[in-house]
């Protein structure tokens, strides 16, 4: 909605019309250029995230903004796993997990035990961020980012390969299917791609069974060796920064 007629809409038919210069000014500081339009996705996930229990909430559109770029991500990681994927063959569970593969299925379990027991408690603010950190910190930053040096390394087997395709593929439709209740649009829209890579049947996501934990496939040994790598790396970036090295030069 564009200022002028924000403010027509906010300053008329009050109860108190006394009140209106006050609401047109409060009006133009807050949205100087009226309010930008969003996708439905990134309102209903913003409102998800803002159902907390007990208290009033002011709704804040750079939260609507972040929510988006949360879509903005799914879709961007969406691009890298078909990169990957599209031109291979990847069918059967035979390929070989690395420790990046391992870690990443294993927090999946735990993920996906999380969202259930919030879904059961009606705790849409916990589902929303037990789903943003997962996909957005885990999945989309720390695993794709491991899985390169497998894909991109020419002495990885072709057993290795088809291992990290394929929990590409798994992992993010299983996201996608976790995703589904709060950001149905963009979920279905990639999903149409990704189920039926992934071995999955039907024609919507709406109609996909929602996701149930495997205990079998949690893994405490990667996930410490793999937090110790995570803070390694992390440790080597504070270094960088604290002694202004740019990231892209190389140290011994």
């Amino acid at each position: 909605i564009d200022l002028e007629t924000l403010l027509d809409k906010r300053s008329k038919g009050l109860m108190q019309p006394k009140m209106a210069e006050k609401i047109k000014k409060d009006t133009l500081k807050e949205f100087p250029d009226g309010i930008a339009a969003f996708g439905t996705d990134a309102v209903r996930f913003t409102f998800a995230a803002l159902a907390t229990t007990g208290r009033d909430v002011r709704f804040d559109l750079h939260r609507v903004e972040g929510y988006r770029n949360f879509c903005n991500k799914l879709w961007n990681a969406t691009r890298y796993v078909l990169m990957n994927t599209e031109a291979h063959k990847i069918t059967g569970t035979d390929g070989e997990l690395s420790l990046a593969e391992r870690w990443i299925m294993s927090r999946l379990q735990t993920v996906e035990k999380s969202i259930i027991a919030h879904m059961d408690s009606f705790r849409l603010d916990l589902v929303a961020q037990t789903l943003y950190e997962f996909t957005w910190n885990e999945y989309c930053d720390w695993y794709v980012e491991l899985s390169k040096p497998i894909l991109q390394d020419e002495n990885s087997t072709p057993q290795q390969l088809l291992g990290t395709r394929q929990t590409l593929l798994s992992v993010l439709e299983t996201i996608l299917r976790l995703a589904h209740p709060i950001i149905p649009f963009i979920t279905e829209d990639i999903w149409q791609t990704i189920g039926p890579m992934a071995g999955k049947q039907g024609n919507s996501i709406l109609l996909q069974p929602f996701p149930e934990p495997d205990d079998s496939k949690i893994d405490d040994a990667s996930t410490k060796e793999t937090q110790w790598i995570q803070q390694f790396i992390l440790g080597v970036r504070q270094i960088r920064g604290e002694m202004d090295i740019k990231p892209s030069k190389p140290i011994p």
